[in-house]
């Protein structure tokens, strides 16, 4: 396969690794800056990925027998990170709405959806990793990491149940905090997905 036929996933993998950071810098800071930041990201990350898949169609046509597999597994993998694109900017609206009404959490929903920033920014770190190096080691750690994720999202949705009876938490935070668990668990399940792609 030609080298400018390649998918360079860097530039993608940094677009998204900033969404999340400004997805935290906004929960944190109830900052709209954060939030446009972060639109701008996954609006250059969305385009990124358009690009990349029209450019592999456009290489289909004319790759040899050998190359189609190759070029096949790149539009695979692009669409599933279009799908994981998807899944992390379905977190802008729960923190908008958090941003925007100036909702505030208690220490505890805080500290998790920390938490969850930090965990995610590790398996998006590693996914684009075992991008470049189909390293399997690295592929048992991200579906066993991101089950975890999964599992700490159900747990974090209990404990605020149990928070929100004891009156430990307000009311119009529940909604907002049970949305981003949902997100990150979806985020999560997309990257079990991915891996267990990888791995087949």
């Amino acid at each position: 396969m030609r080298e400018q036929e390649k998918v360079d996933f860097g530039p993608l993998g940094e677009k998204l690794a900033g969404m999340i950071g400004a997805a935290r810098d906004a929960f944190n800071r109830h900052s709209l800056a954060g939030l446009d930041q972060f639109k701008n990201l996954q609006e250059a990350a969305v385009k990124n990925i358009a690009a990349a898949l029209e450019k592999l169609d456009a290489s289909m046509s004319r790759a040899s027998a050998a190359d189609k597999i190759q070029l096949a597994r790149s539009h695979s993998l692009l669409t599933r990170l279009q799908l994981m694109t998807e899944a992390l900017g379905g977190l802008r609206e729960p923190i908008e709405k958090k941003v925007k009404n100036s909702v505030l959490f208690s220490e505890k929903a805080v500290a998790q959806t920390n938490a969850l920033f930090d965990q995610q920014s590790g398996l998006l770190r590693s996914v684009f990793d075992i991008i470049q190096t189909n390293n399997d080691f690295l592929k048992k750690f991200v579906q066993e990491e991101s089950k975890k994720q999964v599992q700490n999202c159900a747990d974090y949705a209990t404990e605020h149940e149990t928070r929100l009876i004891e009156g430990l938490c307000q009311p119009q935070a529940a909604p907002i905090f049970l949305a981003i668990l949902d997100r990150f668990r979806t985020l999560a399940q997309q990257e079990v997905e991915i891996t267990a792609a990888m791995s087949s």
